[in-house]
Order: C-alpha cells, then structure tokens, then sequence
C-alpha cells in the first residue's frame, strides 16, 4: 500500500495536471469568435494564406496586425497578440506568427517565427518557437507514461514502469520490495489511468518555454520554462521544467522516448534514449544514456551508460563505460577509460553489477561481471585493475593488482586492503561529503550522503568481525575470511583494518551518543551506556560489545573532541604529501596547484562547530572544558 501511495502522490504533484484540467474544463481559450472580412482581408494582404478561413478562431481581442507571410490549415485557434518576447541570443521580437505553416494548432500570446511545419501543437502563454522544421505532434504518444525500462542485465529481468515524474524512492521499491501480484498488477493500473487523464490531443509547448533552431520535434510535451537551442531530434519525449529549475537541451542533442525532470542539461552531441532523467542531471559532450534512469544531480561527460539505474550525485567523464548497473546509492565516480561493461558471457548479455555507496573506479579498471560491491561503501578501485566475479564485503577498501612475485597466490586475485580509504584518505572521504553537500542541497536528503551513517555502521561491523580468521597466517583468501572475493588479504593490512574498523566505529557510536544527549540534556546524568535505551534495534548493542564506551558523560564528551580533532587535522592535511611529491617534480608547484580553500574552510567551521556544541554540554555539566 506504501507504493501506491507514494505513486498517487507523485502522480498528484505531476505539472502535467494543469494542461490537462484546462483542456477538461474548457478553459483553454478565452471567449472565440469568427474571423471578420476585414480580418481576413488585412491578413491576406500581409502575405497570409488559409484554403478555409472559417476554421480558424480567435480571441474576442484578436487584430490582425502581427501575422505575416504564414499559412494556416485545419482547425487553428488565434489569440489577441501583445508585448515582446525575447528570443534567443536576447533579441526582443513583438509576440506573433511570421513566416510559418500551421495546421490544427491551439495558441496562445507566444511568438512563432520561421517554423516550417507546425501540426497539432499547443503553444502556451509566452512561449517562443523560432526557426524550427518539424513540430508535429500525431496524437499517439502516451509520452512514456507506465513504459518499462529494462535496468540491470539486459535480458530484461528487472523492469521498471516510468512516468515523468517518477522519483527514486519509486524506483527503488520497484526494483527491491518484493509486493504481491495484485499490488504490482494496481500499481500499473493507476499508473495507466493517470495517463488517460492526463493526455491531451496536442503536443505541448508550454509557457515560456523556447524552442528554436532545432530541426524536428515530434510528439513532445514540452514544459514551463524548457529552454532548447540547436538540438537535432527531440521525438516521443517529455521535458519538465519550472521558473526555478529552468530546462535546457542544446547544441545537436538526441532525444529520443525519455523523460526529462526540471533543472536537467543535455548539450554538446549528447544523445538520451529510452530513459528517465531526473532533477538537475547533467548530460554533455557527446554522452550516451541507453535504457537508463539517472537520479538527480548525476553528470554524465564523454561518457556511456546502458541499462543501469545510476544514483544520486554519481560522476562519468572522459570515456568512461557503464553496463548493466544497479546502483541505488550512487554518489560515486569513473575515471577516464573505467570499462564497468562486461555483462557479456560470451553467450548472453545477462550479467549485471552492483556497485557500493561511494564507489571510485579508477583510470583504466576492467570490472567483470557478475559483480556485488553493495556491501562495499566508498571502496576504490585502483588505476588499471581488472577485476573478477566476486562479492565485495568490506567497506573503505582499496583493491590494489595483484603482485606478481607474490607467491602462492592465484594471478586472477587482486590485493584488498580494508578501511584503508577511511583510514588512510581522509582528505577525499570529507571533501566528497563537501561536495555533495554543496551539489545534492535540495535534491538529494541529506542523509543520504553522510559516511557516519546506521547502515554504513552496520556494515563496518560485519566486516570487522569477519577479519579474525581461525589462524593467523600471511595471506588470506576467501576461504579463510569470507567476503574478500576475489582478492587477498596480508596480515599486516588485516591487523591495520581492525584499528581503522574500530576507529570509525568509535567515532560513530561517539558521534549519535552525543547528538541524543545534545537533543536531551537530562541524559547527561547517566552512564553512557545507559543510554542504549534511546536506539531501537540491535546495532548501538552490538556496537558496545566491540567499542568500550567512558564512564562519564565528561570523558565521552573529552574524547569525541580528540576523535574529531584528529579526523579533521587528517583531513585538512589530507594533501601534504602530494605537495611534498609535487614540489620535487616541479618548481612551480604550489602556485600552479591551489589548495581547495573553501572545502578546508568548510571542514574547519564544522570542527569549530563540534568544539562549540561540546562545550556548551560540558558547561551543562560543570566541567571545564
């Protein structure tokens, strides 16, 4: 029932209504009447032809004066012309049709200049269409509302039904939840009804929305506020946008059978299809995007993705390649030459991934498929690492290649180090969260973001325990610590993974302690561990079996100060040795390579926050700070 609702919800808030309930209610135009003689007499002599001038409508206010050189066929309706829009390039043209062909078409005070074919449109309030071949609309797209898109492998073993304004809360229930028939079965069935209230015999130019230089535009609902410029096909497609979150597609862009949200850009040869693209993604520079959904605020450059859910706040450039994917949580990253794409098995494509939280594929990696990273928030993938089918379950972790002189270890294995990238990167895993602060604010909750998060903890927890082998011996594989897949593990980065496993478990369990006293000063009075009874679940219990907490509400507080004064003096030293490395290399180094000043600015006010917060608890409880 939760899913039904959220989609009654969705489809509710859906800007799609409005057009719909005007059309409904008959509201679409002003009061009409005939053409004049007169009328048709001045609009003949400025170059304006119709084979039958008594199928063309128009306001009670309409003159006459600013249509020329057009002709008209079918049912038109006319409004009364008036003010100047601007046109692109901010050249202000007085409001009108000039030099165009329309049949069947539904206008509004909008400005329609050098359109060559303008069949079945709607053309809202402020609109601008300019210098556009075909805008034709046929009144057979149902503009892939309940259409089903095939993510993960592309045999199409997990569809998922698509509306424009479908979010990822929606898609992730289709894709996890396991639901009866019945609901599935009401799922589509509401989803199905709303398109029949919702469609309209008209393609959509909404208001104040710009479509110019652009050569064919078929069967599109375009949006408020949607901004196209030079775009080569747009076809079967909704684009949404809003005053707020204007829309823009340019430059040779494709776009084909796919759902465009508000804020999004596509430019620069980039060609969408058969895909959803939500808030404020970023789609460029000769992009592909196959029979995907992308969630907002992704940047997808001189990148491909085919067949892959791709979270929130996620970053492709530079060639890189993306299969089959289902990756909820996103907020991760492909360098150049990534090859995420090896769904074939020489039979079928019928492989898929699932890449972690955070996940970074480094310069040149070759990941094979099947592959589950789910279990493997922010792990890195090291510069040309070619990796086999495995399940990862170890959080941080670097995957390093595999050492040839290492012996008795298998060439297909690769080298894992646990943690590592929370103990040993601090400087990246804050500026990420920075950087998705500053990029998700609005868009993507902020809870989704946060590496101190509960299921990161729990997951942590799992994988620490897991790092006590029955024996201790130099190598372990997945036989003596499941989990690993196909890796190694030394014992000397073992041993290291447990302190930085305890470490961040530490700061976490430290971390929530503090914010429940913060919200409840009465708490301050207990035992730390006695306020055990403020989390629900088994995880803040289990955590106590494996963290030793103070015994004072003092000391708890003491030492969360020194947890985070080390953590961000890691991070603001984050790149020292970079510096160090970089200044041997070249003489002008630190002038050619400026410190990010505003995320080290950010991570030191947010320690300075901590200090500050701390201290008005220690003050609470008498005790000099």
């Amino acid at each position: 029932m939760q899913r039904l609702f959220k989609l009654k919800k969705a489809l509710k808030a859906s800007s799609m209504n409005s057009y719909a309930e005007l059309f409904r209610a008959g509201r679409t135009v002003a009061k009409e009447r005939a053409l004049s003689n007169s009328e048709i007499e001045v609009l003949e002599k400025n170059g304006n032809r119709c084979s039958d001038w008594s199928l063309v409508t128009v306001d009670t206010l309409f003159t006459p004066d600013r249509i020329f050189g057009s002709s008209f066929s079918g049912r038109v309706h006319l409004p009364a012309f008036y003010g100047t829009l601007l046109m692109p390039g901010d050249v202000s043209a007085p409001t009108g049709i000039y030099s165009s062909s329309i049949h069947d078409c539904l206008i509004e005070n909008s400005l329609i200049h050098h359109a060559s074919l303008m069949s079945n449109i709607w053309v809202a309030q402020g609109a601008v269409v300019q210098n556009v071949g075909s805008l034709v609309a046929n009144g057979k797209s149902h503009y892939q509302i309940a259409a089903e898109i095939s993510v993960g492998n592309e045999m199409g073993g997990r569809p998922v039904r698509v509306f424009p304004d479908i979010t990822p809360e929606l898609v992730k229930m289709q894709l996890f939840s396991k639901v009866d028939a019945e609901t599935s079965k009401s799922f589509v069935q509401q989803m199905d009804a709303w398109r029949d209230e919702v469609l309209v015999p008209y393609g959509i130019i909404g208001k104040n929305a710009i479509v110019s230089n652009t050569n064919i535009v078929r069967n599109a609902w375009i949006g408020e506020h949607v901004r196209i410029d030079g775009a080569a096909k747009i076809r079967n497609t909704v684009v949404l946008g809003s005053l707020e979150e204007p829309t823009y597609i340019y430059d040779g862009v494709i776009l084909e059978n796919s759902c465009v949200q508000e804020g999004v850009k596509i430019h620069s040869t980039a060609l969408v299809k058969d895909s959803v693209l939500m808030r404020r993604a970023k789609i460029g520079n000769k992009a592909i995007v196959n029979s995907s959904i992308i969630c907002p605020c992704v940047h997808i450059d001189e990148a491909e993705v085919t067949h892959s859910f791709v979270g929130p706040l996620t970053q492709m450039h530079h060639h890189s390649l993306l299969i089959a994917a289902l990756w909820p949580e996103g907020h991760g990253n492909l360098g150049y030459g990534a090859n995420v794409g090896s769904n074939h098995t020489s039979r079928m494509p019928d492989q898929e991934i699932m890449p972690g939280l955070g996940m970074f594929f480094g310069l040149g990696s070759n990941i094979k498929f099947p592959a589950n990273f789910s279990e493997s928030p922010y792990t890195v993938i090291s510069t040309g690492v070619t990796t086999s089918p495995q399940r990862l379950k170890f959080p941080f972790s670097l995957i390093l290649p595999n050492n040839p002189q290492l012996h008795g270890v298998d060439a297909h294995l690769n080298e894992l180090r646990p943690g590592w990238c929370y103990g040993n990167n601090a400087y990246s895993v804050a500026r990420n969260a920075y950087k998705y602060a500053i990029r998700g604010k609005g868009f993507v909750a902020a809870e989704e973001s946060q590496v101190l998060s509960d299921k990161n903890a729990a997951l942590v927890l799992d994988a620490l325990r897991r790092l006590h082998p029955p024996r201790i011996q130099e190598i372990y594989t997945e036989e003596q610590i499941p989990g690993l897949g196909s890796n190694y593990l030394k014992e000397s980065s073992r041993h290291q993974s447990e302190i930085i496993y305890k470490g961040f478990l530490e700061r976490y369990l430290l971390t929530k302690i503090f914010l429940v006293a913060e919200s409840d000063h009465s708490l301050l009075t207990l035992n730390p561990h006695d306020v055990r009874k403020n989390f629900s679940g088994e995880l803040f219990k289990e955590l106590l079996k494996e963290i030793p907490l103070p015994d004072t509400f003092s000391e708890l507080l003491k030492k969360f100060r020194i947890i985070e004064k080390q953590w961000s003096e890691a991070v603001v030293h984050g790149t020292d040795k970079d510096f160090a490395r970089g200044r041997k290399i070249f003489d002008d180094y630190d002038e050619s390579h400026p410190v990010d000043q505003a995320f080290i600015d950010w991570e030191k006010a947010r320690f300075e926050d901590i200090l500050r917060r701390t201290s008005v608890l220690l003050k609470e409880l008498k005790v000099e700070g």
